[in-house]
């Protein structure tokens, strides 16, 4: 097994951290996390992983923390759903930081 880890800064106030493993170039296990700075620290805003053997997306909030965790992609592969949550985080983090505000 192959692991692979990344942070790419997005902004001052965001960034996005990647892990994933693969066997025979297919993806077996991901995690991909964006997070932001708030009064000094960083801080979780989404996660989007396998970690229970299907594809899953939890939001966090400054008000109520980690929420339960939600099925996404149902029957996908695991690397187009880690692509695909990488690609909406990149895409939309502003709006994913600011509902993360409340």
């Amino acid at each position: 097994m192959q692991t692979t880890s990344y942070r790419m800064r997005l902004a001052e106030h965001a960034q996005l951290v990647g892990w994933f493993a693969t066997e025979h170039g297919k993806v077996v296990s991901y995690s991909i996390v964006l997070l932001t700075l708030h009064e000094g620290r960083w801080q979780t805003v989404r996660v989007c992983d396998n970690a229970h053997g299907e594809n899953e997306m939890q939001r966090h909030t400054l008000s109520a923390g980690k929420h339960r965790a939600e099925a996404v992609r149902a029957g996908g592969e695991f690397g187009e759903a880690m692509r695909a949550a990488r690609d909406e985080a990149l895409a939309g983090y502003e709006k994913m930081i600011e509902a993360w505000r409340h």
